[in-house]
């Protein structure tokens, strides 16, 4: 019954950590919009008309302030908590190692097959937020003291949540006959894009708009076509296959990333274990505002708290 529990909050603490972390990235992305609407309106000048709609126009500046006071507020928290995090983490010679960061990336990637991960957030924005949560946990849980038993313990009966499998990142292109999908490849090898080919062509309604992209897969994964994961094995990422017969019909498929499986050793994953058996037993905050005061926080805006 307790491996049960463990193992039941331990993958519920893995899918809020995840969910932070996407919600983190989203606003990320909206921030870097809003400073790149910014600078045009700088340079372009504020009145830079961005759309007409009949006889009304919306400029530049109208654009920026509504993302301001959709996400201003949040997205200055979240800069001033990766602050706190950064000058407190100095204060206590606390660190995370890199490969605690790449881990933690390569289970977030594979766990959340459609997440802003996989648009033009760059790898190093969303390894510098993982970093910014892992060393958070860290300077909550940096006084706990926890038995190497019992961190042995929990790593055997929970083996399992440190494996990752084999993993490819696919889209496909679905089309009706051999010669539509011999078409297909012909015009990417013309030079045409994956994405763009699967938005016009495909007829998979759940993914063309979306470019084709099917997340990651894995040989466990039941929601497409096994033979997708046999012809992934053969390609090398940023290629795509010959046509595949698939239900009467005939997919295309393009690895964009292949992902090793891997087993992580206790002794790499051991802090994560610490960390994540210590947090068990906390209450109240988990967030970075309780090392505010400690920093010396100030708000100059009559809103943020």
């Amino acid at each position: 019954m307790n491996q049960k529990r463990r193992l039941k909050q331990k993958w519920v603490w893995n899918i809020i950590f995840g969910l932070v972390i996407i919600n983190c990235l989203t606003l990320a992305v909206v921030v870097k919009q809003s400073f790149s609407l910014k600078e045009a309106a700088f340079v372009n000048g504020q009145a830079n008309i961005v759309a007409t709609v009949g006889d009304t126009v919306i400029t530049r500046k109208d654009m920026l302030e509504e993302l301001e006071g959709m996400y201003g507020q949040e997205m200055l928290t979240k800069m001033v908590n990766n602050e706190v995090v950064k000058q407190i983490a100095k204060k206590y010679n606390v660190t995370v190692s890199e490969q605690s960061v790449d881990r933690e990336w390569k289970m977030i990637k594979t766990m959340y097959s459609r997440s802003p991960m996989h648009t033009n957030t760059s790898e190093e924005l969303v390894k510098e937020q993982i970093r910014s949560s892992l060393l958070l946990e860290e300077l909550l849980v940096k006084d706990v003291t926890i038995p190497e038993t019992e961190l042995q313990s929990y790593y055997q009966e929970n083996k399992q949540l440190y494996t990752i499998e084999d993993s490819f990142h696919l889209s496909h292109i679905i089309v009706e006959t051999r010669d539509e999908a011999e078409t297909v490849v012909k015009e990417l090898k013309d030079g045409s894009n994956f994405t763009s080919l699967a938005m016009e062509v495909s007829t998979d309604e759940l993914t063309a708009n979306q470019g084709g992209d099917l997340g990651f897969l894995t040989h466990e994964s039941q929601v497409y076509p096994t033979v997708y994961m046999t012809e992934a094995a053969n390609l090398k990422a940023k290629s795509w296959s010959d046509p595949i017969s698939v239900d009467g019909k005939y997919a295309i498929i393009y690895l964009h990333e292949k992902i090793d499986g891997v087993t992580y050793s206790f002794e790499e994953v051991k802090d994560q274990i610490r960390r994540h058996l210590a947090m068990e037993h906390m209450d109240g905050s988990v967030d970075a505002s309780i090392f505010w005061d400690e920093v010396g926080v100030e708000w100059n805006l009559p809103s943020a708290q």
